[in-house]
C-alpha cells in the first residue's frame, strides 16, 4: 500500500469514527445549547477572564513593588498558576459537559480524554510564555531579555505546549484507529519536524540575541546580563542533532522522546527557576526583622537578628531543594515505561503508577542512607591510606597524587550514591536519562557549578597547571594551593588567598609561570639620571644592584630598558630576594642601599 492509499485508508477510518459518533443522540433535548454554553463559558474563562485576573493581579503587586522584591516573582508565578488553572479547568469543563449530555464512543472518549490533557499542556505553556513577557508591565519582567528576544519570548513556550500535546493526539490516535505504518510514519515527520525547527529556531534567536549583546558589552553600551539558558545552546543542539539523526536511522521512538523531553524539561525548569527565585524572595521577606513575624521572634521569642537571618536562608535553600527534586521527578514521569507521549504519562494515573515503582519505606531509607555513609568513609578511608601510605612510596609528583585522590573522591561518592539510589528502586538507566533530561534546562541555576566541576576534571585529567605553579589568572596571581571541586585556591604574594573557578583555568588566557621562586620575585621601575649615556646608566645600575646584599646573585638580576630619554632614563628591574629575607624588607633594603651608593657613581637614581 502507497502512501496516498494509506492516507486515504486511514482518513476513511477516522471518516467512519466521526460518523458513528455523529449518529449518537443527545440524552437531553437541550443538550445542543447546553454545550454550547459550556463551550462558551470554557472560552470565557480561558479569554477574558484570565486577562482580566493577570491585569489585576499585576496591578496589585505593581502597587507593592516598591516595598517587595517578591512582586515580580510572585507576578510570574501567579500568570503560570492562573493560566494553567483555567485552561485545564475550562477544558473539563467541556469535557465533562459532553460525556454528561452525549453517550461517548471508546474510541472519541480516548481521543477526548487525550485533547483535554493536551489542552492543560497547551495552558501551561502559555502561561510560562505570559510569565516571561509581561506584557502588562516589562519593568517586572523575571527576566531581562535582551532586545529580539523579550518581543517573542512568550510565544515559544506555548508553541512547545501546542508541539507536546500535538504529539500526544497523533499518538493516541494512530493507536486507536489502528493506523497503518506509512501514516504513522508520515505523521511522526510532521511532530519531529515541527519540534526541531521548534528547538532550532528558538537556538538561533537565542544565539542572536546573546551575540548582539556581546557586542554590546563591548563597546560599552549594555550592562544587562544574558540568561544562563543561553549558555547551553551547544548541548541544546547536540540533543537536537542527535535526535533527527535517529528518527531518520529509524530510532523514531528514541527521537520523539528525546525532543519531548528536551521541550518538557524546558517548562518545568523554568516554571521550578520562578518558584524557587519566588520562595526565597518571599522567606527572606517575611523573617525580615523589620517586618512582623521577624520583630516577634527577635523580640519575644529572643532569637538574635543574625539567628533569623541564618534560619530564613536554611528556609530558602530547604524549599528550593523541594521545589528542585519534584521537578526532576516530573521530568524523569515520561521515561519510565515503553515510550508514549509526554503528557500521557503525567496524568494522574500514570504518574502515581511511576511513584509506586520506587521502593519507599522506612527500612529501604535507613538501608540506602546507612549504605551512602558507609560508602563515604570507605572512601576517606582509602584516600587516606593512598595520601600517606601509598602514593609517598612512588616517583609520582605532587600534581599527580593531588588528581589521583580528587578522582578517587569523585567515584567513590559516586559509587555510593548509585548504591543508595538502586536501593529506593531508581536504576541506574533511569538516572541517566534524568541526567540527561537535566542537561536541556540546566543553565536556568546550575550552569555555573556544573561549568566549574568538568572544568576541575579536565584540570585534574589534562594537567595544564599542577599544584605549586605561579599562575596569573583573571588578574590574580599566586601559587597554586589546592584544586576542589568548584574553584581552585591561589596563595598570593601578600600572603591571602584567592578563590578562583575552575571554568576560568579552562576559558580564559592563564600564565603558568613554572619558577619555584616566584613568591621571592621583585619588580620595580627606576629613573635614572646622571650619566652621559643609555649604556653607561644601565652599567653603573647593574654594578649597584649585583653588589647589594638583599637580592641573589641566582638567579641574575635583569635590567629592561622601558622608556628612553635624552638625560632621564626609566629600567625596569627584576631581582629575587634572599631566602630567608621577605620580600617587603628585600625591597626596602634594596631602596635604601641605591640611594646610599649612588653618589659613588654619576648618577642619581630614583623611583619612576
Amino acid at each position: 500500500m502507497n502512501l496516498i492509499d494509506s492516507v486515504l485508508h486511514d482518513v476513511d477510518t477516522a471518516k467512519t469514527v466521526v460518523e458513528r459518533q455523529l449518529d449518537v443522540p443527545f440524552s437531553t433535548p437541550y443538550g445542543g445549547l447546553i454545550l454550547l454554553i459550556a463551550v462558551s463559558v470554557a472560552i470565557a474563562l480561558v479569554g477574558p477572564v484570565r486577562i482580566r485576573l493577570l491585569v489585576k493581579l499585576s496591578a496589585f503587586l505593581s502597587g507593592a513593588r516598591r516595598d517587595s522584591g517578591t512582586a515580580t516573582y510572585a507576578k510570574a508565578v501567579g500568570a503560570v498558576a492562573v493560566t494553567t488553572v483555567l485552561t485545564a479547568v475550562a477544558a473539563q469543563i467541556v469535557l465533562l459537559t459532553t460525556g454528561a449530555i452525549l453517550p461517548l464512543l471508546p474510541e472519541v472518549a480516548a481521543i477526548a480524554s487525550t485533547i483535554t490533557m493536551g489542552i492543560g499542556v497547551i495552558g501551561f505553556g502559555l502561561g510560562i510564555g505570559r510569565a516571561l513577557r509581561s506584557p502588562e508591565d516589562k519593568a517586572m519582567r523575571p527576566v531581562q531579555m535582551p532586545p529580539g528576544l523579550g518581543r517573542v519570548i512568550g510565544l515559544y513556550p506555548f508553541a512547545a505546549g501546542i508541539a507536546l500535546a500535538l504529539n500526544a493526539f497523533i499518538d493516541q490516535t494512530s493507536r486507536i484507529l489502528h493506523a497503518t505504518s506509512v501514516s504513522t510514519l508520515l505523521a511522526q515527520m510532521v511532530v519531529v519536524t515541527g519540534e526541531a525547527v521548534l528547538i532550532g529556531r528558538f537556538l538561533v534567536l537565542a544565539g542572536r540575541a546573546r551575540e548582539r549583546q556581546t557586542e554590546n558589552a563591548i563597546g560599552g553600551e549594555s550592562n544587562m546580563a544574558i540568561p544562563a539558558v543561553f549558555g547551553m545552546t551547544a548541548a541544546a543542539w547536540l540533543a537536537l542533532t542527535v535526535g533527527c539523526a535517529a528518527f531518520i536511522f529509524g530510532s523514531r521512538r528514541f527521537a520523539l522522546l528525546l525532543l519531548q523531553e528536551m521541550l518538557w524539561a524546558a517548562l518545568l525548569l523554568t516554571t521550578a527557576w520562578l518558584l524557587t527565585r519566588f520562595l526565597d524572595a518571599l522567606v527572606i521577606r517575611l523573617l525580615d526583622t523589620n517586618r512582623r513575624a521577624g520583630r516577634f521572634a527577635t523580640a519575644v521569642v529572643g532569637v538574635g537578628q543574625a539567628r533569623v537571618a541564618q534560619i530564613a536562608l536554611l528556609g530558602s535553600v530547604l524549599l528550593t531543594i523541594v521545589v528542585w527534586l519534584i521537578a526532576v521527578g516530573m521530568i524523569a514521569v515520561p521515561l519510565h515505561g515503553q515510550g508514549g507521549a509526554v503528557t500521557e504519562k503525567v496524568r494522574p494515573g500514570p504518574l502515581l503508577q511511576s511513584l509506586q515503582s520506587l521502593n519507599i519505606s522506612p527500612r529501604s531509607v535507613i538501608t540506602a542512607l546507612a549504605m551512602l555513609f558507609a560508602g563515604i568513609w570507605l572512601t576517606r578511608v582509602l584516600r587516606r591510606w593512598m595520601e600517606n601510605r601509598f602514593l609517598p612510596s612512588t616517583a609520582l609528583d605532587v600534581g599527580a597524587r593531588s588528581s589521583i585522590l580528587t578522582a578517587l573522591t569523585y567515584v567513590g561518592v559516586i559509587i555510593a550514591m548509585l548504591s543508595a539510589t538502586n536501593t529506593l528502586g531508581v536504576q541506574l538507566e533511569k538516572i541517566t536519562l534524568i541526567a540527561s533530561a537535566l542537561s536541556v534546562g540546566i543553565g536556568f541555576g546550575l550552569q555555573s557549578i556544573i561549568q566549574n566541576f568538568v572544568s576541575g576534571v579536565i584540570l585534574l585529567i589534562e594537567r595544564p597547571v599542577k599544584l605549586g605553579d605561579w599562575v596569573a589568572v583573571s588578574g590574580t596571581e599566586g601559587t597554586i594551593r589546592k584544586i576542589k571541586v568548584r574553584a581552585t585556591e591561589l596563595a598570593t604574594v601578600d600572603g591571602g588567598i584567592s578563590i578562583v573557578p575552575n571554568s576560568a583555568l579552562i576559558s580564559s588566557t592563564v600564565t603558568n609561570r613554572a619558577d619555584t621562586l616566584m613568591t621571592e620575585r621583585l619588580e620595580l621601575s627606576l629613573s635614572v639620571t646622571g650619566c652621559d649615556t643609555v649604556r653607561a646608566a644601565h652599567d653603573a645600575l647593574a654594578d649597584l644592584v649585583n653588589r647589594c646584599n638583599a637580592v641573589r646573585a641566582q638567579p641574575a638580576p635583569r635590567i629592561y630598558l622601558r622608556t628612553l630619554g635624552e638625560t632621564e632614563w626609566t629600567f625596569d628591574l627584576c631581582v629575587y630576594s634572599e631566602e630567608g629575607v621577605s620580600r617587603a624588607q628585600s625591597h626596602s633594603e634594596l631602596l635604601f642601599w641605591l640611594s646610599e651608593q649612588a653618589s659613588k657613581y654619576p648618577l642619581r637614581v630614583q623611583s619612576a
